[in-house]
């Protein structure tokens, strides 16, 4: 028998899923709380003890797929190479798992335009963002670059990757190595 909290998990899953899915298929404004009450079946207090708002739900949705993506791009790269090698590797690992359709589509175009820019920044610096932090930093601790460089670079890091990513969904097929170069050119920068 499935104990509360295991019940709760996968209440507030079904209710991410669900609506994910229907802002995939009808977009933010179009997804209505009802139309996610009569697919899921669940109740209004189902789902307003889950989430408060639709907003809510979208944070949730957007920070499942900016979470996971980065999560499958660090898990890509071996753990025995140098941290630098590690970001490089990191930073093309997950150039490819944003270009899966319905990732790009929720993490740059419904999601930015649903939680407002500076809302989904937020997200993307405590899951993207803190992951290029952290590998930065190992990289000064092991002498790879001459200082535990300012958290702008991983910021930086992102934006270029995002920028990529948005480029190749647009059709430019050279983006992405074009944005390696930057990336090289701006570790370069960093090193000893």
């Amino acid at each position: 028998m499935a104990t509360q909290q295991e019940r709760t998990r996968a209440t507030r899953a079904r209710l991410i899923e669900s609506f994910r899915a229907s802002v995939l298929d009808q977009g933010f404004d179009h997804t209505t709380t009802q139309r996610l009450l009569d697919e899921t079946g669940l109740s209004k207090g189902a789902l307003y003890h889950h989430f408060k708002s639709k907003t809510e739900l979208m944070e949730a949705v957007y920070a499942a797929e900016a979470g996971g993506a980065i999560t499958r791009a660090m898990q890509a790269v071996p753990p025995d190479k140098p941290a630098l090698t590690r970001l490089k590797e990191a930073c093309r690992a997950w150039l490819a798992e944003v270009q899966a359709e319905e990732v790009s589509i929720i993490l740059f175009e419904i999601g930015p335009a649903a939680l407002g820019f500076s809302h989904a920044r937020a997200i993307e610096d405590r899951l993207s963002t803190v992951a290029f932090d952290r590998l930065l930093a190992e990289a000064a601790e092991r002498g790879e670059i001459r200082r535990d460089p300012p958290r702008l670079i991983a910021r930086l890091l992102n934006a270029l990757m995002a920028e990529a990513s948005i480029a190749q969904r647009q059709g430019d097929a050279g983006a992405a190595d074009t944005v390696m170069q930057a990336v090289e050119a701006l570790l370069d920068t960093l090193r000893p």
